[in-house]
């Protein structure tokens, strides 16, 4: 098992790797992926031992769905690149029921999400030596695009570009500060207050304009609640005739107002070397070109044209890039042209691509591991994998948010997270359940 946590420990570490460590196999396969094939080996392994499957959440939904896209996958225009794209989606899948073979009752489970937030903090800290190497002359690494040339690059980290950094970036921040907010014992301390600021850091610094958009979201739904708690306070209190207010401290005011001063005169600096229309490129603002925002919106209508030609037969995940590409006058001839003609957003995709009754497994899995999940979260709270879990369902649902505006459903990151969810809340309702008993029938299928 060691070993296994060992080389599991490191996919979850190289989850976000887009431009390194990656091969060229048939296709892109990214180190996670090929390491995964051991996983997946040690979980087989597991089970002829045991003689027990253990069942996920959502296990049947997830593969009635992935049923669903192989049925449909010889109606693509291009039926080889599909066999190969549905091998590897069947892959992931079960990359998901292997890893709950081997953490799913397991006490390596605590060590297991430690990994998985640490993994966040080294490619946060990646992001900010990435920032800082060139003016320092120390050279460039995995840079992809520049706010100024040769001197201020945007953070990418190892991901193809800024954007795909944020929206990893993403679950993990807001699992940090979803865990930091319930006081869980595995990110307690000062060390975890800075990295936390760290991960922040490194995502506002990312220039990325989701990043931005959901820093502000997630301050919004936290601030919300605290100033309704405030006001009604205040309100009662004024109601029973108290009217004392109580005086803002002049330390933090001060404090505010430095801080305000130093974002101004920084802002006023960068204004003044780089222009501050490159952070609106593409989306048509301030006289900028508007090429983002265009062909997000075409390639949606493409999507959307590509399902209502059948809308109840779907057309598998292939199938909508090859008839994309078809509307444009092109086809595809590799796996590496999915990436140019991929359905957008993901959930029109997988609409298209599985037809309106063959979408509901799948909007059926991801209810029962989000939504489904925080009854279980309520029930076990306030022990510890309950604060786990609830961090990771929130990290989960930030990210479909922003899968509302972006493509690619297989991200390797995405999966794995999708795993730490299912793993989180299998271990926190059966592993106390287990000791003394064979199996459960609800979690687990004799062999």
């Amino acid at each position: 098992m060691r070993l296994m946590h060992w080389i599991f420990a490191v996919c979850l570490l190289t989850a976000s790797f887009d431009i390194a460590l990656v091969f060229e196999v048939g296709g892109t396969l990214r180190l996670a992926q090929i390491l995964m094939v051991v996983v997946v080996i040690g979980a087989l392994g597991k089970i002829a031992q045991s003689g027990t499957i253990l069942w996920p959440q959502g296990g049947v939904p997830l593969l009635i769905w992935c049923g669903v896209q192989l049925i449909f996958f010889p109606l693509s225009l291009a039926p080889g690149i599909g066999a190969a794209y549905n091998l590897l989606l069947l892959f992931t899948v079960f990359g998901v029921f292997a890893v709950i073979q081997l953490y799913g009752l397991s006490g390596y489970v605590e060590s297991l999400m430690k990994v998985y937030i640490l993994s966040y903090v080294f490619v946060a800290l990646f992001g900010l030596f990435q920032l800082v190497t060139p003016s320092l002359h120390l050279g460039t690494y995995f840079v992809t695009q520049w706010i100024l040339r040769g001197k201020i690059p945007r953070i990418n980290g190892f991901c193809y570009e800024p954007s795909y950094y944020a929206t990893y970036m993403v679950m993990g921040w807001i699992m940090i500060i979803d865990l930091r907010a319930s006081n869980a014992e595995i990110t307690a301390g000062r060390r975890w207050k800075w990295l936390t600021i760290t991960l922040g850091a490194a995502m506002f610094l990312s220039t990325s304009r989701t990043a931005w958009i959901i820093m502000a979201v997630e301050g919004i739904a936290r601030g919300i609640p605290v100033a309704y708690h405030k006001f009604k306070r205040e309100f009662a209190k004024l109601c029973a005739g108290d009217l004392r207010v109580q005086r803002p401290r002049v330390g933090l005011l001060v404090v505010g107002l430095i801080l305000a001063g130093i974002g101004v005169a920084a802002a006023s600096a960068i204004a003044s070397v780089v222009d501050p229309n490159i952070f609106l490129s593409g989306t048509g603002l301030n006289h900028t070109a508007a090429h983002s925002v265009n062909d997000r919106s075409g390639r949606s209508v493409d999507t959307f044209e590509v399902f209502l030609d059948h809308p109840w037969m779907g057309q598998s995940l292939t199938g909508v890039a090859s008839r994309v590409a078809e509307l444009h006058g092109h086809q595809l001839t590799s796996v590496e042209d999915l990436r140019l003609w991929w359905g957008f957003p993901v959930i029109l995709e997988v609409l298209a691509a599985s037809g309106v009754i063959g979408v509901l497994p799948f909007l059926c899995f991801f209810g029962v591991i989000t939504i489904g999940n925080f009854s279980l979260i309520k029930c076990y709270w306030p022990e510890e994998r309950a604060k786990w879990l609830r961090a990771l369902v929130r990290a989960l649902i930030f990210e479909c948010l922003i899968l509302l505006g972006n493509q690619n459903l297989l991200r390797v990151y995405l999966w794995f997270h999708v795993t730490m969810v299912v793993v989180v809340a299998f271990n926190l309702q059966h592993r106390r359940r287990s000791e003394g008993r064979n199996s459960d029938g609800l979690a687990m299928i004799q062999v």
